[in-house]
């Protein structure tokens, strides 16, 4: 390499000096302003970062909060399903529950004679409950098949208490009282 330089002139020796300073300043005024930079850019990586998981943890919620609604409003179908399907229309709601009472009588074939009917609200909502009361007299067979009846009954009924008032064990009868509901919304 030496050899080279001997081969250049004074001035020319001069001026790749110059050349060689020059790009030696160049280098160092590169790394000088290029660290600061270099330091923004990994801030700025780092905030893409945290914005990156922000972003995914958004997304999770709002995915979370997407099911959250649609299971609202599949429980929304449902409620109005129930309405329309299950409960009985407060215009006649007494008419229509002794018409589905005597269908269910004739289908156990168990006689019922006397039935009171009493109205109960619920505090805060618009459901309300019409309840009939009555005494049956069978056998206990006839008391399962009721039960039955009433469970696979298209309304919704609901027998809220049965009450022994008399068992016969020598002709196998049983007199009971029942309270059932049915349910309306006003």
């Amino acid at each position: 390499m030496k050899e080279i330089i001997n081969f250049l002139s004074d001035t020319e020796k001069k001026i790749l000096g110059f050349l060689c300073i020059l790009i030696g300043l160049g280098l160092v005024f590169t790394v000088l302003f290029s660290l600061p930079r270099r330091s923004g850019y990994f801030r700025v990586l780092s905030s893409l970062t945290d914005t990156q998981k922000n972003h995914q943890d958004l997304e999770r919620i709002s995915l979370e909060k997407k099911k959250e609604w649609q299971s609202w409003q599949a429980a929304r179908r449902d409620m109005d399903e129930l309405r329309t399907k299950y409960f009985y229309d407060e215009k006649d709601v007494i008419q229509k529950l002794r018409l589905d009472l005597d269908q269910i009588f004739r289908q156990v074939r168990i006689p019922v004679h006397q039935i009171s009917y009493s109205y109960d609200d619920f505090k805060g909502t618009k459901i309300k409950k019409v309840s009939a009361t009555f005494n049956l007299r069978g056998s206990y067979v006839s008391l399962k098949r009721f039960i039955h009846a009433v469970e696979e009954f298209p309304k919704f009924l609901l027998i809220e208490r049965i009450d022994f008032l008399d068992i016969d064990t020598a002709r196998d009868a049983l007199e009971l009282r029942v309270i059932l509901a049915g349910y309306y919304e006003s």
